[in-house]
Parts: C-alpha cells; sequence; structure tokens
C-alpha cells in the first residue's frame, strides 16, 4: 500500500447517484449470484428488488447517507469512491449504522481509498450521535474482509454452505 490517505467526504450529487447506482445493482446482483442467493435468472430481479425496498425515494430515503469521497492535498479534490450507510432510528440507541457499500473507483483501487473512506465517515457518524457500525461482506470478497478487518471490524456473525452432492448410490 502507498502513503496514508485522507479524503473528505461530499454528499452525493443526483448525477452521481443515478452514474453509479446501475452499476451497484448490478454488482450485488453477481454477488448473490456467486454465494448462491440468487440464481442467473433471478439475480439481478432480486438485486433490484432488495434496492428499491431500501431506497424507495432513491438518493432522497430518510436515514440514508450517500457521500463521495474526493482525495484531500490535491488541486483537484477528484472523487476516488463513495459509502452508502443507513443511519439507525435515533429511537433504538443499540442499532449501528450499517455499511451498504463502500466503493473504491476502480482506477484508484489499491491505493488506500477505502481505509481512508472508512476513517472518513466515523466522525461523521460520530456527530449525528451514533456509536457503532456495522457491514455485511460477501465471504469470497478476500480483499473487503482485509479491509474491515484492518479497521477495526471484528465477526460478529457468520454464514456457511456446503454443497451437497447427489445421494450415493445403493449397491446391490
Amino acid at each position: 500500500m502507498s502513503d496514508a490517505r485522507t479524503v473528505s467526504l461530499h454528499p452525493m450529487t443526483q448525477n452521481e447517484y443515478d452514474v453509479r447506482i446501475p452499476a451497484l445493482v448490478a454488482g450485488y446482483a453477481g454477488d448473490l449470484l456467486r454465494s448462491g442467493r440468487a440464481t442467473s435468472e433471478t439475480a439481478l430481479i432480486e438485486s433490484r428488488r432488495q434496492h428499491a425496498e431500501l431506497l424507495p425515494d432513491g438518493l432522497a430515503t430518510e436515514r440514508m447517507l450517500f457521500l463521495v469521497a474526493r482525495e484531500t492535498g490535491t488541486d483537484d479534490a477528484r472523487p476516488v469512491g463513495w459509502i452508502w450507510v443507513g443511519l439507525p432510528d435515533p429511537a433504538d440507541s443499540e442499532r449501528p449504522a450499517w455499511i451498504y457499500n463502500i466503493e473504491v473507483d476502480a482506477a484508484q483501487r489499491g491505493n488506500g481509498y477505502g481505509q481512508a473512506i472508512l476513517a472518513a465517515v466515523e466522525p461523521v457518524l460520530a456527530a449525528r450521535g451514533v456509536t457503532r457500525l456495522g457491514l455485511n461482506v460477501f465471504g469470497d470478497n478476500l480483499v473487503a474482509r482485509r479491509l474491515y478487518e484492518s479497521t477495526g471490524f471484528t465477526v460478529t456473525a457468520q454464514q456457511m454452505v456446503k454443497p451437497i452432492g447427489s445421494a450415493p448410490q445403493e449397491s446391490g
């Protein structure tokens, strides 16, 4: 990894949302397919359904934060990624905020921006009274798992699956 990076987080614009969400939906469909939670026929349908349920008002959905990360210390402050966080209901102080997606733009991956985005979102959430942050990561996403572990996330639950072949033939 390169030198430590820093980013500033800015509210996502409608145009940025419109550009980024289709790729998110398609990418999540691929995750559902690889994890065995959907078939090739149902993965995109399920991804669209889940996103529509989570984001009934799109970018304006209540208690959802969409933040674009811009590199600090450069003249152009170019975007390097983004994060989508769901805020807990203020009446439920035990519930964590939830990272639905964090993404470093393809050309910027491997340069420390994932850690920088996670570091930058913490004070944003703390200012809103959030005391815990959670997420889900697909088991085959080793890069993401390493990122989360390196920034202090710990496993609180783990789902596992084992494919079962056809039943053995009885000899007779």
